[in-house]
């Protein structure tokens, strides 16, 4: 038997493969969309390679010979795990990474825990999130889900929802003595709110209501109560759920909380609208086929 010094040439290998599966040099060159005489070449070729026949050519049938069936199934194996590695790089190279710029807060309380969804329906898609309190300047984020929307005639703004603004207590705070049943309660409790205000202030796109607004729409003097801030609206619902005090929520912010009982809203009627959430982005991004797929989902969970 002849030793084989040279890598054997790999296309010759699959077309045995495939000559071999079907026992026929005329169904291998329909599979592989090449002539007969191309596939018997092949063949050929690979036995003066390998010193040995593999096939028995028969009248109108092909034979495996015995070197032919020890062969077969290790140069299945082999061409499976070649075609399984190419697979995945090709599914991996074809990945594309989408950016969007959020405020921390709606990134953890919103978007991250209905982001299983997206990357479900669509795999191919690498979600990278910056989120920050700042608007995006778009060079470095393909677009943005922004509190609020300044119009610019250069972005493309899509509404995606109302937002109200309420207060928020844990159950345990409605088993005490002052249990919210009188608007006046509310000065016994200490009083939760974030420090991001100045943020929208600045772009001139919406004052967020504070601690002075919720007293007048009370009609209550909270001017002695205690008070506890945080840098984030998260860190404030979460100072909330564990019975810090009362809290200012946002409603999109604060859904999932509500619906898990781990808060509740008191003084029901007591609202202060705000201008809700828009995704933005260039409007030379338009044809961006990443952006195209997450606005018709995010719109979607929106509606």
């Amino acid at each position: 038997m002849r030793m084989i010094n040279k890598p054997l040439p790999l296309n010759n290998l699959n077309t045995f493969s495939i000559a071999a599966k079907h026992l026929s040099f005329s169904k291998a060159a329909k599979e592989l969309s090449i002539t007969q005489a191309a596939v018997s070449q092949q063949i050929r070729l690979l036995e003066r390679r390998l010193g040995f026949d593999l096939f028995d050519r028969l009248h109108r049938q092909l034979k495996l010979t015995e070197q032919g069936v020890a062969l077969q199934n290790p140069v299945n194996s082999a061409l499976d795990k070649i075609n399984s590695a190419l697979e995945k790089l090709s599914k991996n190279s074809k990945k594309s990474v989408l950016t969007i710029s959020i405020l921390p807060s709606l990134a953890t309380k919103w978007l991250i825990p209905r982001l299983t969804d997206f990357n479900k329906e669509y795999p191919d898609i690498d979600i990278h999130i910056n989120a920050h309190l700042g608007l995006s300047d778009f060079k470095n984020n393909d677009l943005s889900i922004s509190f609020g929307h300044q119009y610019n005639p250069d972005l493309e703004a899509k509404f995606l929802m109302d937002e109200d603004m309420f207060l928020v207590a844990s159950p345990k705070l409605l088993t005490g003595k002052y249990n919210f049943d009188k608007l006046s309660d509310l000065q016994h409790h200490t009083l939760i709110h974030d420090s991001i205000d100045c943020i929208f202030e600045a772009y001139g796109i919406f004052i967020e209501p504070n601690w002075d607004d919720f007293s007048k729409l009370l009609d209550v003097d909270i001017r002695n109560n205690k008070a506890l801030t945080l840098s984030q609206s998260h860190l404030v619902l979460q100072a909330a759920i564990t019975a810090q005090g009362v809290a200012i929520a946002r409603s999109i912010l604060v859904a999932d909380d509500l619906a898990s009982g781990q808060l509740v809203k008191i003084y029901q009627n007591k609202v202060i609208k705000s201008p809700g959430y828009h995704l933005v982005y260039p409007k030379s991004h338009s044809n961006n086929k990443n952006i195209q797929k997450f606005e018709q989902w995010v719109l979607s969970i929106c509606r």
